[in-house]
């Protein structure tokens, strides 16, 4: 195990964009400490005044630094998201940290949003831990144990019987095997669709032609897996924001509510969803009886 410091020369906060719920295996551990999974490796996970220290199997700076996309300028997102509408500046000032995590594992990302139909937060997660600790291989750290997150060939091989066997919901399992399928026989490829000259409209496309991923579920993968930083996924928390922050935005829905937010918002569309995402789970918190 080793223990490292990660510096960090912009505004960050682990607490801050972990709480942003785009990526469900992150747990807290107590004392300030957080645990996650990512592309097969158990990390713990702290922040600092600097940046964040962390224990894992060996060194994951690069991982880590591609992972809270560290090698954007969040200022300079901020400045051109701020320039182009001044309620999104409201929010840039009240949320400073909120960043779009860039999920190292494509297909475990997939798979996490095709579960997260009409589920909440911490039903996905669960969903999410039950497959890859059916399926996944173990894998420890100073006295915790978890679990990597099962490939498709690894779940085709198991079969669909014993996915249906974790009752998920929905028919999801039905939804994970046609994936599965489409990424082991060639027909979908994720590391192929996060290449920037594969233009958003295309990833989404052919997104959706999978079972069970429609426009909201297509935009997520796009955003937090394929590198799309100008998706707009809606769901009701974002419906709910936008209602109330843009009258002349009223009465559009779905795509039409896409293509009006990436005119406003620009090519870092993705990040005014998740401040307004952000900003109304807050208020939700903040009312009596909110979660």
């Amino acid at each position: 195990m080793v223990t490292r410091q990660l510096r960090i020369n912009q505004q960050f906060d682990l607490d801050a964009v972990l709480d942003g719920t785009q990526d469900f295996r992150w747990h807290p551990l107590g004392s300030g400490w957080h645990s996650g999974v990512l592309r097969g490796n158990l990390i713990h996970a702290r922040k600092m005044a600097v940046g964040i220290e962390y224990r894992a199997s060996r060194d994951l700076d690069y991982l880590l630094k591609g992972y809270f996309r560290l090698d954007e300028n969040i200022e300079d997102i901020h400045a051109d998201l701020s320039y182009r509408c001044g309620t999104v500046a409201q929010l840039v000032k009240r949320h400073p940290y909120l960043r779009v995590l860039r999920q190292p594992d494509r297909w475990e990302c997939m798979v996490a949003y095709i579960c997260s139909a009409t589920a909440k937060i911490e039903d996905i997660a669960a969903k999410v831990e039950r497959i890859a600790d059916e399926f996944g291989c173990a894998i420890r750290l100073d006295g915790e144990q978890r679990s990597t997150f099962p490939s498709p060939a690894s779940l085709l091989d198991a079969g669909e019987d014993r996915l249906a066997d974790l009752r998920l919901g929905l028919k999801r399992h039905e939804k994970i095997i046609d994936a599965a399928e489409r990424i082991q026989d060639g027909r979908l490829n994720l590391e192929e669709l996060a290449r920037p000259e594969v233009c958003y409209a295309e990833a989404k496309r052919r997104l959706m032609v999978c079972k069970g991923i429609g426009e909201k579920i297509a935009d997520c993968i796009a955003l937090f897996a394929l590198d799309k930083t100008e998706a707009f996924p809606v769901d009701t928390w974002v419906e709910r924001a936008m209602a109330k922050r843009f009258p002349c935005a009223e009465g559009l829905v779905g795509e039409e509510l896409v293509i009006w937010a990436q005119d406003r918002f620009g090519k870092y569309a993705g990040y005014a969803n998740q401040l307004l995402f952000q900003e109304e789970r807050e208020i939700s918190k903040e009312l009596p009886g909110g979660a």
